[in-house]
């Protein structure tokens, strides 16, 4: 692993050494990870560096309206200055209130409670509901909610609130569709999205979003609660499947185009947003996703720095380059703060430099933990306070009606002012407006795409992206795809090998997963799968076996039968990972893999049979490295949903090339993590990953030629050695060759290094991914334009910075130098 590091490095300093023959001044330099320091040249940079600061104004700019946009905002404003004045207080208050749908249900059913709904609706003007009534799990006997019952659901929710509301406002439902709409029975369910980051193909996030919404909208829910927008780096976290992986980059493209993929292209903003599409929310602005601890929920140190530079893009582009109408807030605290109380990051940024116009939501309950949680209020008025003056416009209470009674005292009082209710409800009825509510508030049984959930080629969409998902990390000897001329006895083993619900994880039928696989009417598990396209024949035995249960006392007498069955096979299959789970509950202190499970594939190995092993995991837990090693060969599932099965078995016998790589850095060791790849060249060989980000093999090899940049000047007698002029854009070239027998697809990354900089650079980082298809001998080019915010970092003063200098390109092995002036 050094050795290649040590090899990376000094191609750099090759690059580095032939530029600055031109421009050159000593300066030493350590390479660290255990070699030698030594000398290289830095280049000059003709008296002082210059520099540049960006605004996001000026990497976003403000969208131009049409006279069609300009007409719709001008209606909206007139409709909502004439709503607004007729509006009471209560009301106002009314609209920035969410309750949870079992307020309104009796005990353990799903019926509404008419005559509850009507007082609320009659005394508290409740203006939004949400969730599904079997989220938290069974409800009596029933197990899921179809699309029949979600319309009668909503369409009676919808009439009383708005029979109960002088001025005749309806009510907006929001619902958790994570990956596709899961608490929809029938809907299709995709890979979750360390699985869509996989593909690297924003095509897949984009398809995606667009048939959860439709199936959302369906049923009369134009309000969907994703996607998650904080980056995966730390591993031990919960909910670390519901992110694009670890790049910011990526969560930045994939984010927004399920932003556009959700929205249809719109925002509510200055147009409408129209069935199948919804409103999406962007979450969970922001820093979430790095606590400290690992656990829900619990204290993020990031400094501003870091927050600028790794956590707030991907929700940038979401919010200013894509749209998204709403976000969501994050529930934890970041250095000491808060989300929920914080002006700087809800107001001054949000609001001031992304330019955001649509609805703040809290999270569940968030303004009541300020007291008992967060401690930094004494009491629900100092939290409900707080929160108003940092900015959130909607409280998720979601299960009482503290927030609606407390703030309507508090009004009275003097202690928060109309006007301060004024800004938030404009926006939420702005939103209302914009979905069309107010003109058709009634969810529709008869609509078309009622009859679409769970189509057909939907759920062939969702394959298709489980097939370019499907990371394979080794494959020694080419062991897949598996040869049916040689290998004629297969045991699949494992307790993921014939499990939907494993394959789903959480937020599927209820928020900690389904109870068992009965509750999926669609999918395929992977043992099921692999007998449909084997069609388990006489010349192709399948046996299976569970091998030992996850999360139990040791079962030796199960590990045996395993090891028994595996005596007589030519390959043992083992599928292996983690159990349904979300957020707080799925909370770990430990990210080993289940010891069951490893002793189970110790035994397997042991027996000297070939082994491929496939992780079904929310995380990457650890497994003994030397164990993986051991393994013939490695397939990273990720949670690919109902529909994974099949395309995993399709890999295994070669129907389908993988083409997957990973979107995260996979650890070698339980202390080993919290290290991306875009680390410091100061944390070179502190680190030694199982896997590494982007790893990824294919059944056929590419190669990368001609790695050029067309708009920038070469340096005269310098081969692959550039100049140019600092704030402006650069394409990038590169051919790329299937030089294989079989086709395949490819995702070719591009990944820019900045050599020296005020503040430390990464070693690299990705700017540019993009993937192709390419048959046996075909070439393809490919071009990346990487604009001037590519080039960019957070400076000393945390302003976006462009710094003169120098830069490398990289793409596969190729890599050209860039000095820009």
């Amino acid at each position: 692993m050094k050795t290649i590091k040590s090899l990376f490095l000094l191609s750099l300093l090759i690059v580095n050494l032939l530029i600055s023959s031109t421009y050159g001044s000593s300066i030493r330099v350590s390479i660290v990870g255990g070699e030698e320091a030594e000398v290289i040249e830095k280049p000059r940079t003709f008296g002082n560096k210059r520099e540049l600061k960006l605004e996001y104004s000026q990497i976003y700019p403000k969208k131009q309206l049409n006279q069609e946009n300009i007409n719709f905002m001008s209606a909206r404003d007139t409709f909502v200055d004439n709503l607004m004045s007729k509006m009471s207080i209560t009301e106002k208050i009314g609209q920035m209130t969410q309750l949870d749908i079992t307020t309104l249900t009796s005990p353990n059913t799903i019926t509404i409670n008419e005559t509850t709904l009507a007082y609320y609706a009659k005394t508290y003007y409740i203006g939004s509901y949400l969730n599904s009534p079997v989220s938290g799990g069974l409800a009596g006997d029933i197990h899921h909610i179809n699309s029949s019952v979600w319309l009668d659901m909503i369409n009676t929710i919808q009439t009383i609130v708005i029979e109960g509301s002088p001025n005749k406002i309806p009510m907006i439902y929001g619902l958790d569709s994570v990956h596709g709409a899961n608490y929809v029975h029938k809907a299709t369910l995709f890979p979750h999205n360390t699985g869509l980051a996989a593909t690297f193909n924003i095509e897949h996030a984009t398809t995606a979003a667009q048939i959860t919404s439709k199936d959302t909208v369906a049923v009369g829910i134009p309000w969907v609660f994703a996607p998650v927008l904080g980056i995966g780096v730390q591993p031990l976290w919960s909910r670390i499947y519901e992110t694009f992986g670890e790049d910011p980059y990526v969560a930045s493209m994939m984010g927004a185009a399920a932003v556009r993929g959700f929205q249809g292209g719109n925002n509510s903003f200055d147009g409408p947003i129209n069935a199948p599409s919804a409103v999406c929310t962007a979450k969970h602005y922001f820093g979430y996703s790095d606590p400290t601890s690992g656990k829900d929920r619990t204290a993020a140190w990031i400094p501003e720095r870091m927050l600028r530079r790794y956590f707030l893009p991907s929700f940038a582009e979401a919010i200013t380059g894509a749209g998204a109408g709403t976000i969501m807030i994050n529930s934890g605290e970041v250095n000491g703060v808060p989300m929920h109380t914080s002006y700087k990051y809800l107001t001054e940024v949000l609001r001031g430099e992304l330019q955001f116009e649509g609805v703040a939501v809290t999270d569940w309950q968030d303004i009541e933990k300020l007291v008992y949680f967060h401690h930094t209020a004494g009491s629900a008025e100092e939290a409900i306070l707080q929160a108003l003056d940092a900015g959130i416009d909607m409280s998720m209470v979601p299960l009482d009606l503290s927030f609606p009674i407390i703030l309507a005292e508090m009004v009275a009082a003097g202690t928060v002012p109309e006007s301060r209710l004024d800004l938030s409800v404009r926006r939420i009825l702005n939103l209302k407006y914009a979905l069309g509510l107010f003109s058709n508030p009634y969810p529709n049984p008869n609509a078309a795409i009622v009859d679409t959930i769970g189509q057909v080629q939907d759920r062939e969409a969702a394959a298709a992206t489980a097939e370019e998902s499907i990371t394979l990390l080794q494959n020694k000897n080419n062991i897949l795809p598996l040869n049916t001329n040689t290998i004629k006895n297969v045991l699949l083993t494992g307790p993921s090998a014939d499990s939907i619900r494993n394959l789903n994880g959480g937020w599927s039928v209820h928020w900690q997963g389904a109870y068992e696989d009965s509750e999926f009417p669609f999918g395929t598990s992977i043992l099921t799968g692999l007998r449909e396209i084997t069609n388990d024949t006489a010349d192709f035995n399948i046996q299976y076996t569970i091998g030992h249960e996850i999360g139990v006392p040791t079962n030796q007498t199960s590990i045996d039968e395993a090891v028994e069955l595996a005596q007589s096979s030519d390959v043992v299959v083992v599928v292996i990972g983690e159990l349904p789970e979300a957020e707080t509950p799925g909370d770990i202190y430990d990210l080993s893999m289940d010891p069951n499970e490893v002793l189970l594939l110790q035994q397997l190995v042991d027996t000297g049979k070939p082994v491929v092993l496939i992780l079904v995991e929310a995380r990457p837990r650890i497994l003994p490295p030397d164990l993986v090693y051991s393994c013939a060969a490695v397939l990273m599932a990720y949670l690919p949903g109902s529909e994974g099965g099949k395309p995993i078995a399709n890999i295994l016998m070669g129907n389908v090339n993988p083409s997957g790589r990973l979107p995260l850095t996979y650890p070698g060791t339980t202390g080993d993590i919290g290290v991306p790849y875009y680390h410091k060249y100061s944390e070179n060989g502190v680190t030694t990953p199982l896997f590494q980000f982007g790893d990824g093999l294919s059944y056929t090899t590419f190669n990368y030629t001609n790695l050029a940049c067309s708009n920038c000047k070469p340096i005269s007698g310098q081969s692959g050695n550039y100049t140019g002029v600092l704030g402006q854009s650069y394409t990038f070239t590169v051919t790329v060759t299937n030089n294989g027998n079989v086709q395949g697809k490819d995702s070719v990354l591009l990944y820019l290094s900045d050599l020296w900089a005020q503040v430390t650079p990464e070693v690299k980082m990705l700017r540019g991914f993009q993937k192709v298809d390419l048959m046996p001998a075909k070439s393809q080019q490919i071009s990346f334009t990487l604009n001037a915010y590519e080039f960019s970092f957070i400076g000393v003063d945390n302003k976006i910075t462009l710094e003169s200098g120098q830069f490398i390109i990289m793409v596969g092995n190729q890599q050209l130098g860039l000095y820009l002036q």
